[in-house]
């Protein structure tokens, strides 16, 4: 699992425009399976599940947590957390309404497997 904070990641200025990297190489392939927006809602849950294949990419969109291999990560608008294959991942208690990207890897409609 990797957490990256958008806070400790810089800016680059261009013409008319900056930018932020926020993921070069791995855990990238050369194409991305699927990107799909995910919202939540206050006092939701998210069963713990994880998936055999595939590697997930969370862009937050708004604040809020995910629990990934028992571990809270506080994800803050802007962060990017990666979740690999096996890793076990989901939400116990949404607190807040909450909204990510989610660019997934390898995806196959078969691959999670839930708890």
């Amino acid at each position: 699992m990797k957490h990256l904070r958008a806070d400790e990641l810089g800016w680059i200025e261009g013409l008319g425009y900056r930018k932020k990297r926020l993921l070069d190489s791995a855990p990238l392939p050369a194409e991305v399976s699927l990107l799909q927006e995910v919202r939540f809602t206050k006092g939701s849950t998210v069963p713990p599940h994880y998936h055999r294949v595939q590697t997930e990419i969370f862009y937050a969109l708004a604040p809020g947590s995910i629990t990934i291999d028992g571990r809270e990560v506080r994800l803050d608008r802007g962060d990017v957390a990666v979740c690999e294959p096996g890793e076990m991942h989901g939400m116990p208690m949404v607190e807040e309404d909450f909204a990510f990207l989610v660019l997934k890897i390898d995806y196959r409609e078969d691959d999670t497997v839930w708890q």
